[in-house]
């Protein structure tokens, strides 16, 4: 396994953590070029991730080099397989995004970088997608999304490759923090469609993404 990407996925798990959006079961894999992709292992310490604790799945999730992967693995093998274009997929289990599934609220967009993850699809049940068939279904329902909310369980987000997928990740939990609040304060007034279609455009930018990343990365 390439020692650079295995890099790469312990950054993208350790600006997760920092950034909120990640606890002590996530994960986050990338495209391996050859065969399958690499993930953080089932029993990696999120807060002190190495390249050792980094595995090698085949296409299907499974193991072909390392520690046992996540039992959730298959929700990142069935995302590879319908969706060609996806280079990395990362899975967490935020706190205010899953607030608001756990209580079957839409979640409206009060910042300019939750433009990028409106309107997400939301899979709706919270078991854990530890089966093949499971990870068909998110598949499924993800569609074309960039990414899909899981009732009361957590969230998935796709990338061009780590750094999109973990900003996206970011920016969700973010804009459903600050949802809250507004909430919580009086009236979450939503962005306006005209400028939300602005925002779109000028902030799906890799070097957008790329700062966020630097910004949580120690």
């Amino acid at each position: 396994m390439e020692r650079m990407l295995a890099r790469q996925v312990c950054d993208a798990v350790t600006i997760l953590v920092a950034a909120g959006a990640m606890d002590y079961n996530g994960h986050a894999s990338a495209r391996m070029p050859d065969e399958g992709f690499a993930i953080n292992s089932s029993a990696s310490n999120r807060r002190g991730m190495t390249p050792e604790q980094v595995c090698h799945v085949d296409a299907a999730g499974k193991l072909l080099s390392g520690d046992r992967p996540p039992n959730e693995v298959h929700l990142h093998a069935a995302i590879y397989a319908a969706r060609p274009e996806v280079q990395a997929v990362v899975h967490c289990h935020p706190k205010w995004t899953t607030l608001f599934t756990a209580t079957g609220t839409a979640i409206p967009t009060v910042m300019p970088q939750g433009c990028l993850v409106a309107g997400l699809p939301v899979y709706p049940a919270s078991h854990s997608i530890s089966s093949a068939a499971r990870g068909r279904a998110v598949a499924q329902a993800l569609g074309s999304a960039p990414g899909i909310l899981l009732s009361s369980h957590g969230s998935i987000f796709t990338g061009a490759d780590l750094v999109e997928a973990v900003a996206l990740a970011i920016y969700a939990e973010q804009n459903a923090e600050r949802a809250y609040t507004a909430r919580v304060l009086g009236e979450a007034r939503p962005i306006a469609k005209a400028e939300a279609e602005e925002y779109r455009t000028v902030l799906r930018k890799p070097n957008l993404y790329q700062k966020c990343w630097d910004f949580f990365l120690p």
